[in-house]
């Protein structure tokens, strides 16, 4: 992981590059509809991209109003089960940190839920389908 490099989305190449992984995993892989997947919140939002050697791996995108909300949080399948999502994740929280947030929250997929149990997220609510996939909200007080 020594050539892992995160970071706020700062030009229109490493956007372009956050879209395509979330196309990938989310509109090809998990078959959520495009008009569900780009739903005209982008550009309210604060992007990031993970590069593993240059090549973009990951992404996640967040709104921070008077809480922060954590979306669109993607590791490319070659690269998963290897941390590079909890690196992601963690740099999510420590800039919601540094933005003085004290509240985070995410819709997690069923399946992700123990990784973000393991992250310090409390599950709220009852289970919910977004996109036809089994969701639940999430929170951390910070």
């Amino acid at each position: 992981m020594k050539n892992l490099k995160i970071q706020i989305v700062g030009n229109q190449k490493e956007f372009d590059d956050a879209i395509f992984i979330r196309k990938k995993v989310f509109i090809e892989e998990q078959q959520v509809p495009i008009d569900i997947e780009i739903d005209g919140l982008d550009d309210k939002a604060e992007h990031v991209i993970a590069y593993l050697d240059n090549n973009p791996i990951g992404c996640a995108r967040m709104r921070i109003t008077s809480f922060a909300k954590l979306e669109r949080i993607a590791v490319m399948k070659d690269h998963r089960g290897k941390g590079f999502g909890r690196k992601i994740t963690e740099f999510l929280i420590n800039y919601c940190k540094q933005k003085n947030v004290d509240e985070i929250r995410l819709h997690a997929q069923m399946y992700t839920a123990d990784f973000y149990k393991k992250l310090g997220f409390l599950e709220r609510g009852k289970t919910f389908f977004e996109a036809d996939i089994e969701h639940i909200e999430m929170c951390m007080k910070i």
